[in-house]
């Protein structure tokens, strides 16, 4: 979604999702990220900047994330790594651009422009698992960088995966639905569902803890932040018989050289009512389910 996500509503659909109205932070901070009024609005510049911004979002359109990934600026693509990693951010959530328009460009030719975009795109709903479209204002920034015009467009993770990995116990399945990385922490989409008879209480900030192949275990962040730890859950999940929830569980981490490429997670503790004895449950296997690039 990311452009990192649409609201604190939106965090559980494409956690990047490219639908915020945020600012775009480029060199000092020396732009609004407020469009212009449009009765005010002058004409989009007919220029390189104007014509590097076109195709990168015609590069998304048409879901050539090389191409696009060519077209960031040097921090940007060294944040990503590779062109892979970049495409992986989109294809987790199968979010599409449809169509573009630009609305409104503010700066200059001297630090770089930001351009405000219309933007109509499809994507997947991790949360409800149903295919939804949006269409949003969204911010893209070009800077000047060896000799041309590079494109800025931050907020996103640095790779997502889609995965389906799912465990069961004591009537309750959880699906670990995305991962989501960033230089500092994992977010993990996981989606729990009680199909028994009595209610279950989730005490998701316990024991519940990410750990890779490497050896790496990775602890859930506990603030009263609620864009990082997931305030249904921080206070105690009462999930009733044949009902299900889709949370947001975010892990600490160092920025990772070399990140795993397998996954487990455990979810701990779980309390059924009417019982002593708290369990966990621990999803293995936890992988990149192949990817669809549209939908």
């Amino acid at each position: 979604m990311m452009r990192s996500a649409l609201a604190r509503a939106l965090r559980r659909l494409p956690l990047h999702a490219r639908t915020t109205l945020v600012a775009v932070q480029i060199a000092a901070g020396w732009i609004s990220a407020t469009p212009a009024n449009a009765a005010a609005t002058p004409p989009i510049p007919n220029d390189a900047p104007t014509r590097i911004v076109e195709r990168y979002l015609t590069a998304l359109r048409a879901a050539n994330y090389a191409a696009a990934f060519a077209l960031l600026d040097d921090a940007e693509q060294a944040y990503y790594r590779n062109a892979n990693n970049f495409a992986s951010v989109f294809v987790a959530d199968a979010y599409r651009v449809i169509a573009f328009r630009l609305l409104d460009a503010r700066g200059d030719q001297t630090l770089g422009r930001v351009y405000f975009a219309r933007e109509t795109a499809r994507f997947r709903d991790h949360a409800h698992d149903a295919d939804l479209s949006v269409t949003a204002t969204v911010p893209v920034g070009v800077v000047p960088e060896h000799g041309g015009w590079r494109v800025k467009d931050p907020g996103h993770p640095w790779r997502a995966w889609a995965t389906s990995a799912a465990a069961s116990g004591n009537d309750v399945r959880v699906t670990v639905e995305k991962l989501s990385f960033f230089p500092r922490r994992i977010e993990a989409v996981v989606a729990i569902e009680n199909s028994g008879s009595n209610f279950v209480t989730v005490l998701a900030y316990g024991k519940s803890r990410l750990r890779d192949d490497a050896g790496r275990t990775y602890p859930t962040i506990v603030t009263r932040d609620w864009s990082l730890t997931d305030k249904v859950l921080f206070e105690g999940l009462h999930l009733a018989p044949h009902a299900r929830y889709t949370g947001l569980l975010t892990f600490a981490c160092e920025p990772l050289g070399r990140p795993g490429r397998l996954f487990s997670f455990t979810l701990a503790p779980l309390l059924i009512d009417g019982c002593d004895a708290p369990f966990a449950i621990d999803v293995p296997d936890i992988a990149p389910v192949p990817a669809t690039r549209s939908r």
